[in-house]
């Protein structure tokens, strides 16, 4: 067997030719332990009972309706599909500009496949999803070797931020399964220099760009240009092939940039590669909201059950670096990760979602460090271990409390799976003696048990409080042919993405009045909006009141005692 220090996930300063033969029996011996857990049958049935349970949690999460965003994304996809717009973007009938239409297009596809649906909306989004992690094994093993890139596509698969953006649908969903495809991509042209990967990298660019913009194509160039500057790789950037490449990402994403020309003129392509990420990084574009930590704090659960493993990988990394007077075998994970992270703490605009687009890497990270501490049996192993007994522990108590006292309605079947997952739980910590089993798989049973609690049960029951998909459904159902349905005062688009025939947007009190008291007339309005109708004096022939959840205050609906407090009246009027 040849020597090869990438087969190790070790910084090569711990390596010394002496110590080589040493290093091989070590490897032969982690891969050993590492697949080890499959030669058990008990666990081999437990281990694909838990991809099949994650699968179930993250097809649960294609039924629950849009909302918000999601709701702004499913309208432009079915307008889309209805009005034949696939270039020249349209909401309401108005050019639409916010963003480039790789996510409408697979909206607007699985509409065409199936119906207009939630499940037909978010279904093309999730296969990217499982493409996605596919990617993040391909670019862990390229960095490394099989078993990160296996531990890789584990820590995605079965992480919080995963499982919540693949049920609440963002332009980052799909933009982070083409940023980790480019990452592997041209991780493996900088190694073999074959073509195949150089053309396929910025492919995967382009798209990554039809997702979301130039964000598209900075993750790949912090991460690329920084391990080539930090390897003192400086020839590599007479290659003609990178040049030829950005070339080819921009013929991808020369449908986005028609489609804004066409529209909006000069201005609409400054908006793609200006305003529209870096103003809303410096908050020119979008209100501000700057929290230095912001990012930390939201991993610290997004990326649950790992997070504090990543926190650790983050340290160890940062030492090693330190001590080597940084050099490493690769630096996609350090310009990748920290470059992008600094700008994000940065910048004025902030959102959970905006961290989606490294978290590929931030995986790769922790499963590094995950398998350097399995190979060498260091002291590591005996930091991570009980820091993830840890974790195990809050998330069984976590699956308690929600499904005994915040949210006490869960099915049968869910309370079944949970109660099948606690045993199996015990039986790995009481019976398995490998490491990695003990190690990794009740995290993953766990969090399992709580994605599917989360998007079976308890997302189901929350999004139940949104009025406008309610609504909608009830026009769909009651109104005769002919009558219309009209939005007033509700600045999202769920009514107009339920509602057939679509509702219409009143915009002014003179429109307002125009329609108000017209027979055959349904406005959808909030409280608002109720009292301004009240004072047009229209006689209504029913009005039905709903209790609607704004989800930026989620937080206050989660405990029961001020569940009712935060519920916002609507109002469905017919005249």
């Amino acid at each position: 067997m040849d020597f090869d220090l990438k087969q190790f996930a070790v910084p090569h300063f711990i390596i010394s030719e002496k110590i080589a033969t040493f290093a091989q029996t070590l490897h032969a011996k982690a891969l050993l332990t590492f697949y080890y857990m499959f030669e058990n049958k008990t666990i081999r049935i437990i281990f694909v009972a838990v991809i099949a349970l994650g699968l179930a949690s993250y097809f649960s999460g294609l039924s629950i309706d849009v909302t918000r965003d999601a709701g702004k994304y499913a309208t432009v996809s079915k307008e889309m599909l209805q009005n034949g717009h696939f270039i020249n973007l349209k909401i309401h009938g108005e050019p639409y500009d916010q963003k480039p239409p790789l996510l409408f297009w697979l909206g607007a596809l699985g509409f065409a496949i199936g119906d207009i649906s939630n499940f037909w909306f978010k279904f093309p989004v999730l296969l990217l999803v499982f493409f996605g992690f596919y990617s993040a094994y391909g670019l862990g093993k390229s960095l490394y070797n099989r078993r990160v890139g296996f531990l890789t596509a584990l820590l995605l698969s079965f992480s919080l931020i995963y499982s919540l953006y693949s049920m609440d649908i963002h332009t980052d969903t799909p933009l982070q399964a083409f940023v980790t495809f480019a990452l592997w991509q041209l991780s493996e042209f900088i190694q073999t220099k074959k073509n195949k990967h150089w053309i396929l990298g910025f492919i995967g660019i382009g798209m990554a760009m039809l997702c979301k913009g130039p964000i598209g194509a900075i993750i790949p160039a912090f991460a690329v240009v920084g391990h080539l500057l930090l390897k003192k790789d400086f020839r590599a950037f007479a290659d003609y092939r990178w040049y030829l490449g950005i070339l080819l990402s921009f013929i991808i994403v020369s449908p986005a940039l028609i489609g804004l020309a066409n529209q909006f003129g000069w201005d609409g392509i400054v908006f793609f590669f200006w305003e529209n990420n870096v103003g809303r990084l410096a908050g020119t574009y979008v209100k501000p909201n700057s929290d230095p930590a912001f990012y930390v704090h939201n991993l610290l659960f997004l990326f649950l059950p790992w997070s504090l493993l990543f926190f650790a990988a983050t340290f160890m990394e940062f030492k090693s670096l330190f001590i080597s007077r940084f050099k490493a075998s690769e630096y996609f994970t350090f310009t990748g990760i920290w470059i992008f992270f600094i700008i994000l703490s940065a910048s004025r605009s902030q959102l959970p979602n905006y961290i989606l687009s490294i978290v590929p890497l931030i995986g790769v990270l922790t499963a590094k460090w995950i398998d350097i501490a399995l190979i060498r049996k260091s002291q590591l192993l005996k930091i991570f271990r009980p820091t993830q007994t840890v974790v195990v522990v809050l998330l069984w108590l976590a699956i308690g409390v929600i499904s005994f006292y915040l949210f006490p309605f869960p099915q049968w079947q869910t309370l079944l799976i949970a109660a099948t997952g606690l045993a199996a739980t015990l039986y790995i910590f009481i019976q398995c003696k490998t490491s990695i089993t003990r190690f990794i798989l009740p995290s993953v049973i766990g969090f399992a048990c709580l994605a599917y609690l989360l998007n079976a049960d308890i997302f189901p029951y929350i999004f139940s409080y949104q009025a406008p998909p309610k609504a909608a459904r009830y026009f769909n159902e009651n109104a005769a042919p002919g009558e219309k349905l009209y939005n007033f005062h509700y600045p999202q688009y769920e009514l107009f993405f339920y509602s057939e025939p679509q509702a219409s947007q009143i915009s002014s009190e003179e429109e307002l009045t125009a329609v108000a008291g017209k027979d055959g007339h349904w406005i959808f309005t909030d409280a608002q909006g109720f009292d301004t109708l009240e004072k047009l004096n229209a006689e209504a022939d029913t009005i039905i009141q709903y209790r609607h959840l704004y989800l930026n205050r989620g937080g206050r609906f989660i405990h029961p005692k001020t569940r009712e407090q935060v519920l916002q009246p609507m109002y469905l009027i017919k005249y």
